[in-house]
């Protein structure tokens, strides 16, 4: 009986409460509304009226732009993971856009912000490079495509060192074939990069302990030859 005598306002309330509507505000104010804070440097009361536009209002004549600054909102707020969410939303809706090359790039940035240190997983830093590769495929005159070329390049040495690194950890524990796997791996995925001599100059210890002198000799004539100058050149 005390049960039913407390239940009663409950279940009141709770029919109460399904029938309270949203308030929506009108499209221009959300959009207003998420200019003013992005000026403001809040980008979180920015993304949150951007949002709200985006899904009450798809078809308003600013909603597209709306979507950009979402992705914009949570790139400069920090929010990263968010920010390529949005960024790759505005790919897929509007493929033909001026403004794709833009999103493509600030989708691959998204990526490259969340790269790890070396020796842990380098997932994001491979999707930035993926990303940033489509950019100058189908963009090759953006202005977007020029910078991403730099960073292709800045993600290659990062990448490289990352896999010399792995082969540095098989190398310390004395595990020569497993290490002289990674280094090659350096030199085919890698070719140029700045940790090439160096990856050489390990190659040749890894098979000078397998007792292979004929490959060792291989790795060092070619950094003899192709990196005279290199410290590691010196010392093999």
């Amino acid at each position: 009986m005390t049960i039913t005598v407390f239940m009663a306002p409950f279940i009141l309330l709770t029919g109460c409460a399904k029938n309270v509507k949203k308030h929506i505000l009108p499209p221009d104010v959300y959009y207003k509304k998420g200019l003013f804070y992005a000026g403001k440097h809040d980008y979180s009361g920015a993304a949150k009226n951007f949002k709200a536009l985006i899904e009450n209002y798809p078809t308003y004549h600013n909603t597209q732009e709306a979507e950009l600054k979402l992705g914009d909102a949570y790139y400069l707020g920090g929010k990263f993971i968010e920010a390529q969410g949005a960024y790759m939303d505005f790919i897929r809706l509007h493929p033909s856009s001026k403004y794709t090359p833009f999103a493509m790039y600030y989708a691959a940035m998204s990526y490259y912000k969340r790269k790890e240190a070396v020796g842990r997983t380098q997932s994001p830093l491979k999707h930035a490079k993926l990303m940033f590769e489509e950019l100058v495929s189908k963009y090759p005159y953006s202005k977007y495509s020029k910078t991403a070329l730099k960073h292709i390049k800045t993600i290659n040495i990062d990448l490289s060192e990352n896999t010399f690194f792995t082969g540095l950890y098989y190398f310390n524990a004395s595990l020569w074939k497993p290490a002289a796997y990674m280094f090659k791996t350096v030199l085919k995925q890698y070719p140029g990069m700045p940790i090439i001599p160096k990856t050489l100059y390990y190659l040749t210890v890894c098979y000078k302990n397998l007792n292979d002198k004929k490959t060792e000799n291989y790795y060092k004539n070619i950094l003899r030859r192709d990196y005279p100058q290199s410290k590691y050149a010196k010392m093999a």
